[in-house]
């Protein structure tokens, strides 16, 4: 049985934030990830190996941004 899954994170931005935010980074997709990533190396480095765990590097890049 498989026991990995994978989380999303989901806010909430007005259309105003939205624009601002992506002309200070035109990849937000990469750049959160990217700030995870960081927040989370010390602790990473630290724990022990999660059988079957794939690191984010390892994972697919998803680069696009949807617009409303």
């Amino acid at each position: 049985m498989e026991t990995t899954r994978e989380r999303v994170i989901s806010i909430v931005l007005n259309e105003q934030e939205w624009q601002a935010f992506v002309a200070v980074h035109p990849q937000p997709v990469v750049w959160l990830r990217e700030r995870i990533q960081e927040s989370i190396a010390p602790a990473l480095a630290a724990a022990k190996p999660i059988s079957g765990f794939v690191p984010v590097s390892g994972a697919a890049n998803t680069t696009s941004a949807t617009t409303r």
